[in-house]
């Protein structure tokens, strides 16, 4: 393994360790790489969990271009010829040609990019407007100049071709509806969505509906628009939601409190839509339930670590600590509510009875260190009451407030 390569791998490693700030200023750092090449690979491992934080990323042409086919991007060691995906090391290349085909015009596009992000959804329906039917009548036949940077045979690059262009050209409306994802989208967008690509084969059709059920909010019922248009199309639909259930769930763990209780929310909704879905039907939906209990697990571990991380590890300290200022006091009361988001927003994935015992004994804990805390200036029980009412409410902050605390009763 060369030197530049191993430095990639021990960055992806240490990207897929790092909290969540860690790993935000690791991505701002790596957005501002003009020309990222192999460092992309950095981020491979992490790319659900940048999803599910939500991060802002700059715009720029290359991004843009790429959006209508966001769910269809796969690594290069994946991707196989014919697939309906487009290999992460092309991505550059594919964007370097459409600059130089494009000219001036990719570089009044580039420039408009360059002070927006990914949540400007008006500017970048504008802009990709501008951009992906050129983009799509600018590729070439054969490989452009640099296609063996990409690490593919130039045989590799008629299939990428092919999929690419009809995407782009429907990439309007495709991103009409992506824009439109967390209510649904609409039917009537992911229709016009689907519809603009039917024509072009089923390979597209997989691409493009991969990259709407990335983000929709109802991924049945998106499938099954697209399974209606032909009948050829029902099974792309069908496979296209088992690839999505073959994904593990979010790792909830690796996400802040907050964070996690929207994911854990947007789960709910997404595993609801597909618990009614008539493609899944019968033995698939095993796969639902399969999946909604993956989801339940590992939201259930998200709050017992988030529990540690913000609630009973600075408590801990506070506990021991000479002075204890109302900052640290309310640092703790943030972690609560954050706490009882995630743990509100879990139930609806299941495990409420998991929930319960975890209060109770978070409860204890606390009422344990708020009666061994011994520092005159230091903690306090008050300091904790606030946390308490907040996680299991008023009667339980009451005890610890009481004349005489009962370490053991939550």
């Amino acid at each position: 393994m060369s030197g530049a390569l191993r430095e990639i791998r021990q960055l992806g490693q240490a990207a897929a360790a790092a909290d969540d700030a860690a790993l935000a200023r690791l991505v701002a750092l790596l957005d501002r790489v003009p020309r990222r090449g192999e460092a992309d690979r950095v981020l491979d491992p992490v790319r659900p969990r940048l999803r599910a934080l939500g991060l802002l990323r700059p715009l720029g042409l290359p991004r843009l271009l790429f959006l209508p086919l966001d769910g269809a991007i796969q690594p290069a060691a994946r991707w196989t010829r014919g697939a309906a995906a487009v290999p992460r090391s092309a991505l550059v290349v594919l964007a370097e040609m459409v600059g130089a085909a494009l000219g001036e015009e990719a570089a009044a596009i580039a420039t408009a990019c360059a002070a927006l992000s990914t949540a400007d959804a008006g500017q970048v329906a504008v802009l990709g407007g501008r951009l992906w039917t050129r983009a799509a009548d600018a590729l070439p036949e054969a490989p452009p100049p640099g296609w063996e940077r990409t690490g593919l045979a130039p045989a590799d690059y008629p299939a990428i071709a092919a999929l690419c262009r009809p995407v782009w050209r429907a990439g309007p409306a495709i991103w009409a509806a992506l824009a439109a994802a967390e209510i649904g989208p609409p039917e009537e967008l992911a229709e016009a969505a689907l519809r603009a690509v039917a024509p072009a084969g089923l390979a597209p059709l997989s691409a493009v509906l991969a990259t709407l059920l990335k983000r929709a909010a109802a991924p049945g019922a998106v499938a099954r628009i697209a399974a209606g248009l032909d009948p050829t199309a029902r099974p792309v639909a069908v496979q296209a939601l088992e690839a999505m259930l073959a994904q593990p769930p979010p790792d909830f763990a690796a996400l802040d409190p907050h964070a996690a209780a929207e994911q854990a929310a947007a789960t709910a909704r997404r595993l609801a839509d597909l618990e009614s879905s008539a493609l899944l039907a019968g033995e698939r939906q095993g796969q639902v339930q399969a999946w909604r209990r993956a989801a339940d697990e590992a939201c259930r571990a998200g709050f017992l670590a988030a529990a540690e991380r913000q609630l009973v590890a600075p408590a801990l300290r506070l506990a021991t600590a000479p002075v204890v200022t109302d900052a640290d006091v309310m640092a703790i009361e943030a972690g609560a509510r954050g706490l009882r988001a995630l743990q509100t927003a879990g139930r609806r994935l299941g495990g409420a009875a998991a929930y319960d015992r975890a209060l109770r004994d978070l409860t204890g804990s606390l009422l344990t260190l708020a009666a061994e805390a011994r520092n005159p200036a230091g903690l306090r029980p008050v300091d904790l009451a606030r946390s308490i009412e907040i996680l299991v409410g008023p009667d339980a902050a009451a005890a610890l407030l009481g004349p005489q605390p009962s370490a053991g009763t939550p």
